[in-house]
C-alpha cells in the first residue's frame, strides 16, 4: 500500500511541477532558516556547559551602591577569594583569573625565534582556578608548580605555534622581552564554547615580578580584569550566602563597606548578563527563536494555501478515484503522503543549504558557531526530526481533509467552488498572517539599521577619524624609548600629532573612582572616569576646549582637564570660574589644579549616558600611542611608521588598529543582531513572495476565460491588474494596520535599552509597509501582466 501511495505521489508531483517547486522552495527556506537559528541559539546557550560542577560554580561580582545609582562591576580584588573561602565554610574553593591583554611573547626553537603579540588569550591564575574548571591535560602536570613564580601552562595550539612538533614541557616563553616563563603543562583547547578560553595561563606569583607596584593585599584594588570564582558546597543557598558576605563587608572595606555588595553570579548567567560584561542578552536569543518559529509558520501557511488552491485543479481526479472505489481515508493518506514527501525533500535540502552557509553565517555573526559537523549532533537531529513531525500534520492535515472529502458527483461535474476547498476567507486570513510577520521583520530591520547607523555616525565629542593606535611595550624607567618613538614619528610629514594614552576617549574601559573638589572635607557622592594621557591628547583627538588650556605632562606637577559634565556635577556652570580650583582624584591619588574644560564627550558606547571625566597625565599607565595621520597615502605612511617602530622596538611586534574601528566594535552585539534579523527578514519576504506568486497564478489560471472576455470588451492591462491586485492590496493594508501596534511596541522597548537612540518616527513604520506593498505589487503584477498580454483570441479558442 505504501509503495502504491509513493508512486501516485511522485506522479502527481511531476504533473504539477509549479505547485511542487513553490512548496519545496518555501519549506526549504523556512527550515533552513530555523536550523541556522537553532545552531546559533545552541552555541550561545552551551557556554560553560562542559565545566564540572557547573551548577555549584559562581563568579563573585560587585554592585557599588552610590548616591546616584548602582554601578555593576564584574571584577574583584585579588585577596577577596581567599578571604571568602576562609570566612565561609560553604565555599569549598575559590580561584582567581586575571586578564593580561596585549602581551609580547617570544620563544626559541629549532625553527628559530617566534614572536607574537598575544592580544586577548593571556591571563594569570592561582592554582585553585585549575581545580574549579575543566582542563584536558596532554602532558603530566603538577598543580603545585602554579604556586611558583615564572611558571606558565599553555594550550596545545600555543605549543604548536611557538615550538611546532617539539615537546613544550620545560621550554621557555619570554614575556615582554624581559621575563622567562617555564612551561609546566600543556592542555587541550576546549571544544565547547567558553568565555574563559585563555591559552596562556601564568602563575599568580609571577604578577609580583611583572608588576611589583600592584598591591595584592588590598581589597579596594578592584579590577575589571580580575575574576573571582567560587564553588559552593552541595545544598548551599547562594542568596543567604550573599547576605552573610554583606554583613562581613566591614572586615574587607572598613568605613566604606556600605557601598559594596557582592553578588554570586551563576556560571550559567555569565555569558548573558550585560551588567557584568555579558556577551549577549538571553532576550535576544528568544527573539531569534521566535523568528525561527515564524519562518516555519509562514512556510507551512504557504503549503496550506497552495494545497487548498490546487484542490480545484484536482477535483476531477478525486471524483474519478472515488467513483472507482477509493475511500476518503485512502485519499486522505494519499495526500498526506504527498505532503510528507515534499516536507522530507525540503528538510534534506535544508541540511545541505545549512552546510553550505556555515562560512557565510560565521562571518555574519562574527563567531565560530556554525560548523558542518554540528549539523549531525543529536540535539540538531532531534530538532530537525521534530520540525518534520510538526510541519507534516500542520501543513498537510487540513488540505488532505478538504481534498479527500470532495463530493464525487460535484467534482466530476466541475461544480466545486472556493467555499468547498477551504474557502477564500481562510486563505485570505493565512496570507494576512504571513504579511504581518513579514511587516514586523522588515520594520524591525529598518529600525535596527537606522539605530546602528546612528551609533556609527553620531558625534562623540571628538575626532575619531584617521587616528591609529599602537600598543606600547612595557615602558623603561626613563621613558626614553617611547619619547624617541614620538619624536621620530613627528618628523613624518603625513603625521600631524602623536599622543600617549591609556585609552582613547571612547572605550569599553571604565577606569575611575571617587573625587574631591576645591579642598572640601568630604568626597563627592558620585564617581568619575579617568583618561590618562600626555599633553597632546586634546590636540590629537581635536577635543574642543571651552575654557583654559591643556595640561602639562610633568612628573612633579598634576594638572586636570575636566569635561562639562564633571563641571556641572561640581555645581559650576561657567567654565571660566572653575579654572584654578583644586581637585583630588581618588583612583590615582593625584591632586592638582583644574586648568581646562572640554566639551562633554562619550566615554563609552551610546548605550550609556555621558559620565563625568578627568583627563590628566599618568605616564606609568600609558599603554598606547595614538597617531593622527593623513590618509591620502596611507600605505606609505604605515610603512614609514613600521620602519620607525622597528628601529625603536626591534624585539616587539608591530600591530596597529584605527580608533574608529575599535569604537565600532563596541556595537558588535547590535551589528550581529541587525545582520541576523536582516537575513531572516529577507528569507521571510521571499517565502511570502513565493506564496503570493502561487496564489495569484492559481487565481489567474481559474479566470483566464474572464480575462479573455474582458480584453475583447475593451479592458486594458491596468483594468486586469486592478481586477486581481485590489484583493492583495486590501490584504497588505490590513496586515499593515494589524502589525503596526506590535512593531511600535517591540521596537520602542528595544530602543529604550540605549541612552542615545533614534526617534521612532511614523515614516519608519510606514516605510516597512511600503516595502511589503512594493514586493506584493511586483509579485502579483508580474504574473497578472504576463496573463494580460496574452492574445484574448488564443485564450477563448483554447477554452
Amino acid at each position: 500500500m505504501f509503495k502504491n501511495y509513493l508512486k501516485i505521489a511522485l506522479r502527481n508531483l511531476q504533473s504539477h511541477k509549479t505547485y511542487a517547486i513553490l512548496n519545496l522552495a518555501g519549506l526549504t527556506l523556512g527550515i533552513t532558516g530555523s536550523i541556522l537559528i537553532f545552531i546559533f541559539l545552541q552555541y550561545h546557550l552551551s557556554f560553560e556547559g562542559h565545566q564540572p560542577n557547573k551548577d555549584r560554580l559562581y563568579r563573585v561580582v560587585l554592585d557599588l551602591h552610590l548616591d546616584e545609582g548602582v554601578e555593576y562591576e564584574p571584577g574583584s580584588s585579588i585577596p577577596l577569594g581567599p578571604a571568602l573561602a576562609q570566612d565561609f565554610p560553604q565555599i569549598e574553593k575559590a580561584g582567581l583569573i586575571g586578564k593580561m591583554p596585549n602581551i609580547t611573547v617570544s620563544a626559541e626553537s629549532k625553527m628559530g625565534t617566534k614572536r607574537f603579540l598575544e592580544k586577548t588569550n593571556t591571563a594569570y591564575v592561582d592554582k585553585n582556578y585549575l581545580d574549579l574548571f575543566a582542563f584536558d591535560w596532554l602532558t603530566s602536570f603538577d598543580p603545585a608548580s602554579m604556586s611558583e613564580p615564572s611558571t606558565v601552562i599553555v594550550s596545545e595550539k600555543i605549543a604548536m605555534k611557538y615550538f611546532g612538533q617539539e615537546a613544550a614541557i620545560g621550554k621557555i616563553l619570554r614575556l615582554n622581552n624581559e621575563l622567562n616563563l617555564r612551561i609546566s603543562g600543556v592542555f587541550k583547547e576546549p571544544i565547547r564554547p567558553t568565555d574563559l578560553g585563555y591559552e596562556i595561563l601564568i602563575s599568580l606569583p609571577t604578577l609580583k615580578i611583572i608588576d611589583p607596584a600592584y598591591d595584592q593585599e588590598q581589597f579596594g584594588w578592584i579590577s575589571s580584569r580580575n575574576f573571582t570564582f567560587v564553588r559552593l558546597s552541595a545544598g548551599t543557598d547562594p542568596v543567604q550566602l550573599e547576605k552573610q558576605i554583606m554583613r562581613n563587608n566591614a572586615k574587607y572595606y572598613g568605613a566604606e563597606a556600605k557601598y559594596y555588595r557582592h553578588k554570586l553570579q551563576p556560571l550559567s548567567d555569565m555569558h548573558f548578563d550585560e551588567r557584568y560584561d555579558g556577551k549577549t542578552r538571553k532576550s535576544t536569543l528568544w527573539i531569534l527563536g521566535g523568528v525561527g518559529v515564524f519562518l516555519l509558520l509562514i512556510a507551512s501557511i504557504n503549503f496550506i494555501n497552495l494545497a487548498t488552491a490546487q484542490a480545484l485543479k484536482r477535483a476531477k481526479e478525486i471524483g474519478v478515484r472515488k467513483v472507482l472505489g477509493s475511500t476518503q481515508r485512502q485519499l486522505f493518506w494519499q495526500f498526506m503522503n504527498e505532503s510528507a514527501m515534499i516536507t522530507l525533500s525540503s528538510s534534506i535540502l535544508s541540511l545541505i543549504f545549512a552546510a553550505v552557509l556555515t562560512r557565510f553565517m560565521n562571518n555574519l555573526t562574527q563567531t565560530a558557531a556554525f560548523r558542518v559537523e554540528d549539523l549531525f549532533q543529536w540535539q540538531l537531529m532531534l530538532f530537525w526530526c521534530f520540525s518534520i513531525l510538526i510541519i507534516i500534520p500542520l501543513a498537510g492535515f487540513y488540505p488532505s481533509v478538504i481534498i479527500s472529502g470532495f463530493n464525487p458527483v460535484n467534482a466530476l461535474k466541475g461544480k466545486l467552488d472556493n467555499r468547498q476547498v477551504g474557502g477564500l476567507g481562510l486563505r485570505r486570513s493565512l496570507i494576512t498572517v504571513q504579511l504581518i510577520v513579514a511587516q514586523l521583520l522588515v520594520t524591525g530591520t529598518l529600525v535596527l539599521l537606522l539605530q546602528l547607523r546612528f551609533f556609527k555616525n553620531a558625534d562623540l565629542g571628538f575626532d575619531q577619524k584617521a587616528i591609529l593606535t599602537l600598543s606600547l611595550p612595557k615602558q623603561d624607567a626613563t621613558h626614553k624609548l617611547s619619547q624617541s618613538l614620538k619624536n621620530e614619528l613627528l618628523k613624518l610629514s603625513d603625521i600631524s600629532s602623536v599622543s600617549y594614552q591609556f585609552e582613547a576617549p571612547t572605550s569599553a574601559m571604565g577606569y575611575g573612582g571617587s573625587v574631591r573638589f576645591d579642598n572640601r572635607s568630604e568626597w563627592e557622592k558620585f564617581v568619575i572616569r579617568d583618561r590618562f594621557a600626555d599633553e597632546n591628547y586634546l590636540e590629537t583627538y581635536r577635543m574642543p576646549l571651552l575654557a583654559g588650556r591643556s595640561f602639562l605632562d610633568k612628573d612633579s606637577l598634576t594638572e586636570f582637564v575636566i569635561n562639562e559634565e564633571l563641571m556641572r556635577r561640581f555645581g559650576i556652570h561657567d567654565p571660566g570660574k572653575i579654572l584654578g580650583k583644586q581637585m583630588e582624584d581618588g583612583n590615582s591619588g593625584f591632586k592638582g589644579e583644574i586648568v581646562g574644560v572640554v566639551k562633554s564627550f562619550h566615554l563609552k558606547s551610546l548605550q550609556d549616558a555621558i559620565e563625568p571625566c578627568a583627563i590628566f597625565s599618568n605616564p606609568k599607565l600609558y599603554k598606547e600611542t595614538a597617531i593622527k595621520v593623513d590618509t591620502r597615502n596611507l600605505q606609505r605612511t604605515l610603512e614609514n611608521i613600521q620602519n620607525i617602530w622597528s628601529k625603536v622596538y626591534p624585539n616587539d611586534v608591530f600591530e596597529y588598529q584605527f580608533v574608529d574601528e575599535k569604537i565600532t566594535k563596541l556595537y558588535q552585539k547590535e551589528e550581529i543582531l541587525t545582520n541576523l534579523i536582516q537575513t531572516f527578514a529577507a528569507i521571510a519576504v521571499v517565502i511570502c513572495a513565493l506564496g503570493l506568486y502561487g496564489m495569484v497564478s492559481f487565481m489567474v489560471s481559474q479566470r483566464m476565460k474572464e480575462i479573455g472576455v474582458r480584453k475583447v470588451l475593451g479592458a486594458g492591462i491596468d483594468n486586469i491588474i486592478m481586477l486581481f491586485g485590489k484583493e492583495f492590496l486590501m490584504l497588505t493594508a490590513l496586515s499593515f494596520i494589524l502589525s503596526m501596534p506590535f512593531a511600535w511596541y517591540l521596537m520602542a522597548n528595544w530602543l529604550n535599552n540605549f541612552a542615545y537612540r533614534i526617534n521612532l518616527d511614523w515614516w519608519i513604520l510606514v516605510s516597512g509597509g511600503i516595502i511589503i506593498l512594493l514586493i506584493t505589487l511586483l509579485t502579483v503584477g508580474y504574473k497578472v501582466i504576463s496573463a494580460a498580454l496574452i492574445n484574448p483570441v488564443q485564450i477563448l479558442k483554447a477554452d
